[in-house]
């Protein structure tokens, strides 16, 4: 399934992912090392989550603080723990 999410160039067109999960969000903060980045992106509603991606991918898609992503999950299982 491929879902329609925006454009690759950051134009908002139509880029094509195979991914079933993404969320919108806004960068919050990037955390640059010399081979990967942290960025944190707050979702709608106030939650947080945490991607580490390469710092060149960073900077390819020119990503800031207050820029408007996507967190695009793509697993092949979904592991869950108890106290």
């Amino acid at each position: 399934m491929f879902k329609w999410i925006g454009n690759s160039d950051g134009g908002g067109g139509n880029m094509q992912i195979s991914a079933r999960n993404h969320v919108p969000g806004t960068v919050k903060t990037i955390t640059k090392g010399p081979i990967n980045s942290e960025v944190t992106i707050k979702l709608d509603g106030g939650s947080e989550i945490v991607s580490v991606i390469t710092t060149f991918s960073a900077e390819k898609l020119g990503l800031k603080e207050g820029a408007k992503v996507y967190a695009v999950m793509k697993a092949s299982e979904v592991m869950i723990g108890i106290d």
